[in-house]
């Protein structure tokens, strides 16, 4: 199959005539998984925390399947609303009771692979990540943590967008 992509300007003049091959949902190769199904993405260049045990890795690879899609929320839909889990909800669902839960959400937080705020808990998005794209709420939640992984002019590009949103935000709540 081949598609063909114009580009018209408003006269109807052909400004661009493209033709690609349009790939097969399944060939030889196999099926190709449509992009919308949901996921997360791990990045081979970056390593967990030395300080992480393989069955820790495990047990935050099954929180990362409960993220909300392009929010890294640790989360679950409600009718039309969206609930947080709570850390003990969290505990249970990786097979964790009482103080084995408390110590291994707490050892999380304190390696920055998760962080809580008044919306929620939220994975880091250096070890998972849901979406094509790091949104500007979640690159606020870990600027630190991403320093360094990050390259240095989206540093400075997603801190100038903060910087507009905040007095739009404080404008808006008076």
């Amino acid at each position: 199959m081949i598609k063909r992509t114009q580009i018209l300007s408003k006269e109807g003049e052909i400004l661009s005539d493209q033709t690609l091959p349009y790939s097969e949902i399944l060939t030889d190769e196999g099926y190709k998984v449509p992009v919308h199904k949901l996921g997360a993405k791990i990045f081979a260049d970056v390593l967990f925390p030395e300080e992480v045990t393989h069955a820790e890795i495990g047990r935050m690879t099954c929180l990362s399947k409960l993220m909300i899609g392009k929010t890294n929320l640790l989360g679950y839909r409600r009718g039309r609303d969206i609930e947080a889990y709570t850390e003990k909800e969290l505990a249970g669902i990786v097979g964790l009771k009482d103080r084995q839960g408390r110590q291994f959400i707490k050892k999380m937080y304190d390696l920055h692979m998760i962080h809580k705020t008044e919306t929620g808990i939220y994975i880091n998005p250096m070890y998972f990540m849901t979406g094509q794209r790091l949104s500007l709420d979640l690159f606020l939640i870990f600027r630190e943590e991403l320093k360094g992984f990050l390259p240095d002019w989206v540093m400075v590009e997603f801190l100038r967008q903060a910087r507009i949103k905040a007095p739009a935000e404080q404008g808006a709540s008076l």
